[in-house]
């Protein structure tokens, strides 16, 4: 598995630019992939309230729920990560010379482009939007369409009998979800 922190969104008119941006939105993302860290299988983006030092509950939460026991884990040097050691999971530190590199060692390429595929996606048909009040559910449709890329004739069949059942949903319920689950 590879895993990384990821912070979409982008400067809103006037504000801040880069992490401290009021738009921005820490995300963990993870590429499964095969055994060869070749080919990427699955992928989970999910919203985290943070990366700092309360972030090691989020992270041991998140890898509870979404790891199974004694995965090998593949990450930078983020210092929340480490939580995936405490958990039993064999983790593997990446050492890069940041920047562009990073994203071209093995054991992290995948993740990027996925991330980075994600977010073209989303900065394509959704244009500028509020992250920190929308990004789940955008990083979800995202990452719904990733995993289901090589079963498009169950895709749509899955998609509208997901919608039937779930029946209308005024606008006022869709603008009250949280972006964070828990």
């Amino acid at each position: 598995m590879q895993i990384d922190d990821a912070y979409p969104g982008g400067e809103r008119n006037g504000g801040k630019s880069g992490r401290g941006s009021k738009n921005k939105q820490a995300f963990v993302i993870a590429a499964q992939t095969d055994e060869t860290l070749q080919r990427p299988k699955f992928a989970v983006i999910e919203p985290v309230r943070t990366f700092t030092n309360i972030s090691n509950k989020v992270i041991t939460d998140w890898s509870e729920r979404r790891l199974m026991p004694e995965t090998e884990v593949y990450s930078d040097g983020l210092g929340a990560f480490r939580r995936f050691a405490d958990a039993g999971h064999a983790h593997t530190v990446l050492e890069t010379a940041g920047r562009r590199a990073a994203t071209e060692v093995n054991g992290a390429r995948w993740v990027n482009i996925v991330l980075s595929n994600v977010k073209r996606s989303i900065g394509g048909a959704y244009h500028p939007f509020n992250q920190r009040k929308y990004a789940r559910r955008c990083q979800g449709e995202a990452t719904y369409r990733f995993n289901w890329r090589f079963k498009l004739r169950k895709l749509m069949p899955r998609l509208l009998t997901a919608m039937l059942l779930r029946g209308p949903c005024a606008t006022k319920m869709l603008r009250q979800a949280s972006n964070f689950l828990g």
